[in-house]
């Protein structure tokens, strides 16, 4: 082998190399000439000697040994990139892993493969052919047989026949599959049972407080037992820990009417740096609970906790020293869990030194609050359950330092009669409303109405705000009694001892201290609160309280016109009404002011509302009557509707999908051929209805009808009457079983029987139809013409001015082809009517009655409860369409109007019998949906989730009063609470009939809508609540519980 020289790194002892080197280096640093290249040189070994011999061109030759073995050497992996390499000679040196290298170009693509053969040899074996390749190969061996055996303990044995044997265990069972029906995620058994109380975490219990001593020394003790809301009240033991808190009540005094809470335990709260009124270092005394006393735990579910604070020396609000007198009554309150373990608060009144003592304040009862807050009602901490352990904190004295302005003026009063009167008047407060008196921003506009707010502020835990103006009471606001009822001691305060404190919570734009021409009081002002019962008691010197919020009495537009009596004949057997009966209807209106009867011969309509404006010519603080009214009516309307279960409209003029010939008779029927074609129509949009046959079997009714001639049901073709036709069209069996005709006043007429699910009829292209009926074949539906199915009672053939006595008799249709069930009548009466867009209304008169069709139990309701938030224990209250007053029937009187059968005309294609879409208006072909009012679930359950719904004026389907808010309103409880509407004694197909109107009323996102679209067939998409869609909601939603 060739080297050129010095490119080893060979030990070379050469002197003629050194020599060279030592040249080299002296002549660096002078440089000269390039030398000649050097001679080639080879190095041959001498395997026998170790000495290797380098012999160059030039002829020069040299003999070199073999240099010393290295040392060994390992390599370690530090799994970080790197490797460590050590030597035995002690040396080591860590180095980092190279960059990888740039790929290679791909080779070359191989050569396909030989296709191979498999050939079965029938004796065992298989060949296997490829190319020139072959190989044989033998079956296997027919494997041991196996046997299984359950051991009956979650375990089996495999046991095989070469002696092997294996035990294993059974699977842990999987998920039950589902888990999506209605009950799983709404109600209150899902409530408990997710979120905090998933497995057990949190539970309600009950705890009662047996009895509480405080002795001279400020020691106070109290016994207390807990148990578990079962069946056996299970006693609850374990518990480690609880909040107490102890208030006295001291006895009215100085320039105050009202006697109140002073507590014992306090905490200084002080502002740090932040966005609020106050600045860094303000600071306030607030009332507080303890958690460090003893809890000692007897057994039983029985416990004593006494109390680490010593009442006899405590420093209150004021800085000066809370005086401890044990011949107040005192109110201990024990509370423990909030967000998890057993929950529970109970409170207890007692006098320490044992003296009576019959001070008291018990107003507003917690069950009160609950009729809208729900059962979870709590507040901060989750365990301050009832108002009585509230107002043992939340007293005159305890104040909001963030919202100080200076750090030196109190911020809101945290006392509980102030603090809650605000908050549930929000919006209406005085001071929220700015100049405009707008709260909400008008977006049409461009000025934002809601600039010049005012506003009412509270920071709480962690500095968080909570402001209320978008609150709206859901009763009244003047309605006092919504949350002032029961049965407390003090129950009436409201009324008998008014104070500038809860008077000036939601009047809070007046100043007492000033008198009326300076803004202030208008009974000149008032530096204390003796005066206020003086003036404001009944029959006092100024309106009384509960008269001054009377708001129906001194609301002259809330005065009905009339009094109206509504009652139903007796059905046969004296229970309910069956086939071949027909209900008659006795209305009985009279004038409300001079109890005179208004004849049904001169209510006549009226095109224009006269409404009622408050006025206040004199001046006395006292509106005006309503003038009285023009005699005509701009209502005098009535509906029938049922069953509960699914209300549409039933048995009236109105309720009828119908059509009738344009003029009376006779016709010329004579170009029909018999046995021809003579009348096709389609009924209920052409669906298919179950009905029984000949025999009593199931059979599915046609809607689509084709009706013969037969030419022996006239006496002269050329010469068909009214009675001829008819009894020809209802001798035809298929015509019968989904249609009737009858006389209209020499008239044919034609009705659907409401067998569908949306009632309609329209004549197809056809003889009689051209002939008969002047080729009329626009769909008809229940009140095609009109906004809902009402029947207008001083144009309704069927409504008959009565006797002297009654306004109207009313024979409704027969009862044959309803539903059993509880059927609704509801009439309604209005002179001055209300004018749209404007607070000009008169009340509108109403009233309703029940009767029972195939059954004598009266239906359960679907809803009802909508009093205990909206109205109070009165009976008035809840006011929609401003001049309605509704009570706990609210959902079924809405329901008159609000049903569930579209009243627009849903056409089909004459030809074809199919649905048609073109313009959109009644009567017209391809008009759509309702005409006004929308299915009650859907638009009911939207409003109470207006805040979290995704579209809320398109899902509410109305616009909003005021403007610009937008349906931004929310729930005061959790909206999955059904049973706050749906109460125990309702109908419960909240749990067991799922569809998309009532679900998709708070399910409104575009992927909750399109589950449901794809879960159901519709015949009309273009109108998704036609009433003609077939769903599969229950198939996994509904109840299987029930």
């Amino acid at each position: 082998m060739l080297y050129p020289a010095l490119m080893d790194n060979t030990s070379i002892r050469s002197p003629l190399v050194f020599a060279a080197l030592a040249v080299s280096l002296v002549l660096a640093g002078c440089p000269g000439d390039n030398g000649a290249d050097g001679s080639s040189c080879t190095v041959t070994e001498n395997d026998d000697t170790g000495v290797s011999t380098i012999t160059c061109e030039d002829g020069t030759t040299a003999e070199v040994a073999s240099g010393a073995d290295g040392t060994a050497c390992s390599v370690e992996e530090n799994d970080d990139g790197t490797k460590t390499i050590t030597c035995d000679d002690g040396t080591e040196v860590t180095v980092s892993d190279g960059e990888p290298g740039d790929p290679g170009d791909p080779g070359d693509p191989g050569e396909p493969g030989e296709p191979c053969t498999v050939v079965d040899n029938d004796d065992g074996t298989t060949t296997v052919t490829c190319g020139e390749d072959e190989v044989v190969i033998s079956d296997g061996a027919a494997g041991d047989s196996c046997t299984v055996t359950d051991n009956g303990d979650g375990s089996r044995t495999i046991a095989c026949e070469d002696g092997s044997e294996v035990t294993i265990a059974d699977g842990v069972d999987g998920e039950t599959g589902g888990n999506v029906e209605v009950g799983n995620f709404h109600g209150i058994g899902a409530l408990q049972s997710t979120g905090e109380f998933e497995d057990g975490a949190k539970s309600f219990v009950d705890a009662l407080i047996t009895s509480a001593t405080a002795d001279e020394a400020g020691v106070v003790t109290v016994d207390f037992t807990v148990t578990n809301q079962d069946e056996e009240a299970t006693p609850v033991e374990g518990l480690t820990g609880v909040s107490a808190i102890i208030a006295k009540l001291v006895p009215a005094s100085g320039d105050v009417s009202w006697n109140t809470w002073v507590p014992y335990i306090y905490r200084t709260q002080t502002v740090a740096a932040g966005d609020w009124p106050a600045p860094e270092g303000t600071s306030a005394v607030q009332a507080t609970t303890e958690n460090t006393g003893t809890l000692t735990e007897l057994g039983g579910g029985a416990y004593t906790y006494t109390f680490a604070t010593d009442i006899s020396a405590v420093t209150g609000y004021d800085g000066a020293a809370v005086e401890y007198d044990r011949s107040l009554v005192h109110r201990v309150s024990v509370m423990m869990g909030g967000h998890s373990g057993a929950t529970a608060e109970a409170t207890y009144d007692f006098v320490p030194d044992g003296t009576a003592n019959a001070e008291s304040r018990d107003i507003v009862q917690t069950e009160t609050c609950q009729n809208c807050h729900g059962w979870e009602f709590h507040g901060h901490g989750g365990n301050r359950l009832t108002v009585q352990g509230c107002v043992t904190c939340h007293n005159a004295g305890n104040t909001d330092p963030n919202g100080s302005p200076d750090g030196v003026l109190p911020g809101e009063t945290l006392d509980f009669k102030v603090m809650i009167h605000k908050i549930h008047a929000g919006g209406e407060l005085q001071s929220i409303p700015g100049e405009d008196g707008e709260v909400w921003d008008d977006p049409s506009t461009e000025e934002d109405e809601s600039a010049d707010n005012g506003e009412y502020a509270i920071w709480g835990y962690r500095d968080a705000k909570h402001e209320w103006w978008k609150v709206g009471f859901p009763a009244k606001i003047e309605n006092c009694t919504a949350c002032h009822q029961g049965d407390g001691a003090e129950a009436d305060n409201w009324q008998t001892n008014p104070s500038r404190a809860a008077c000036g919570s939601c009047h809070d734009e007046i100043d007492f201290s000033l008198e009326e021409e300076e803004g202030g009081h208008g009974g000149d002002d008032q530096d204390d609160d003796d005066g206020c019962l003086d003036c404001h008691e009944e029959d006092g010197l100024a309106a009384g309280v509960a008269e001054a919020h009377d708001w129906l009495a001194n609301d002259p537009r809330m005065d009905e016109e009339f009094d109206i009596e509504v009652t139903v004949s007796e059905p046969n057997n004296g229970e309910f009404f069956e086939d071949g009966e027909s209900p008659i209807v006795t209305i009985v209106v009279n004038n409300a002011d001079t109890g005179a009867l208004i004849p049904g011969t001169t209510i006549a309509s009226d095109g224009t509302a006269e409404g009622c404006t408050l006025v206040d010519e004199d001046d006395d603080g006292d509106w005006d009557p309503c003038p009285d009214g023009d005699g005509a009516f701009t209502t005098a309307q009535m509906f029938v509707s049922g069953p509960r279960a699914n209300r549409t409209p039933v048995l009236t003029t109105g309720a009828r999908a119908q059509i009738v010939s344009g003029s009376t008779g006779t016709w010329d029927l004579s170009a029909i051929d018999n046995n021809a074609a003579a009348l096709s129509l389609t009924v209920d949009g052409g669906q298919l209805v179950h009905g029984e046959d000949a025999v009593g079997g199931d059979t599915l009714l046609p809607g689509v009808i084709e009706v013969k001639m037969v030419t022996a049901s006239f006496a002269v073709l050329t010469a068909a009457t009214t009675g001829e036709i008819v009894a020809w069209l209802n001798a035809n069996t298929a015509f019968a079983a989904r249609a009737i005709a009858w006389d209209e006043a020499g008239n044919v007429g034609i009705r659907s029987r409401n067998l569908g699910r949306m009632h309609a009829i329209q004549l197809r292209s056809s003889p009689v139809a051209t002939t008969v009926f002047g080729g009329d074949l626009v769909a008809k539906t229940p009140s095609s013409t009109g906004s809902y199915a009402s029947n207008k009672l001083y144009s309704d053939p069927k409504a008959v001015p009565a006797a002297a006595d009654v306004t109207y008799t009313y024979n409704l249709d027969p009862v044959d082809d309803l539903v059993p069930g509880t059927y609704t009548i509801r009439v309604e009466f209005a002179d001055a009517g209300s004018i749209r867009g404007t607070d000009s209304f008169r009340a509108t008169s109403s009233a309703r009655a029940t009767f029972q069709v195939g059954a004598a139990d009266e239906e359960p309701f679907v809803a009802r409860n909508c009093d205990t938030c909206h109205r109070g224990p009165n009976g008035v209250g809840l006011d929609m369409h401003t001049n309605k007053q509704l009570d706990d029937f609210g959902a079924e009187t809405c329901g008159a109007c609000h049903d569930y059968q579209p009243q627009y005309a849903t056409s089909l294609d004459p030809a074809t019998g199919r649905v048609r879409w073109g313009s959109s208006g009644p009567g017209s072909l391809g008009s759509i949906g309702w005409t006004g009012a929308k299915p009650i679930s859907r638009r009911v359950h939207a409003v109470h989730f207006g805040s979290s719904l995704s579209y809320p004026n398109a899902t509410v389907d109305h616009s909003d009063e005021p403007v610009g808010r937008n349906w931004d309103i929310t729930l005061p409880q959790d909206v999955r609470n059904c049973e706050t509407c749906h109460p125990a004694d309702t109908s419960g197909t909240w749990l067991t009939n799922p569809g998309m109107i009532p679900c998709s009323g708070c399910h409104d996102s575009d992927a909750a809508m399109a589950h449901m679209q794809s879960m159901r067939f519709d015949s009309t998409p273009e109108n998704p609540w036609s009433g003609d869609e077939e769903e599969a909601c229950g198939a996994c939603h509904a109840d299987s519980a029930e």
